[in-house]
């Protein structure tokens, strides 16, 4: 049984032992929660330009909130946070709890 949990930019991460300062999203078996949350989220990852196009750095990917880490202030940032988390709330699979916002 693991956790989901994000940090104030909104990058989701995942573990048994959650960080200060992060607000837990769910819990659940790992690979369940870990293919809800995944499904979920944003997707986003770190690129660089090669020949003229975007090309996406292996080993950068990491899940997003979203709404968070463009929100233009922390208020706007935790009402996307808790809007989200409601809607997952929604269709969470039977073993996964999706914690309150």
């Amino acid at each position: 049984m693991i956790r989901a949990y994000c940090y104030a930019s909104g990058w989701i991460s995942f573990g048994s032992r959650i960080p200060p300062g992060t607000i837990i999203i769910a819990r659940g078996p790992e690979k369940e929660l870990r293919d809800f949350i995944s499904a979920k989220a944003r997707h986003g990852y770190k690129s660089h330009v090669v020949g003229g196009r975007r090309t996406k750095i292996p080993g950068t990917e990491h899940l997003l909130v979203p709404g968070v880490p463009e929100a233009p202030n922390q208020l706007v940032a935790e009402k996307k946070l808790a809007d989200w988390i409601r809607w997952i709330a929604a269709n969470a699979p039977k073993g996964i709890r999706v914690l309150p916002p």
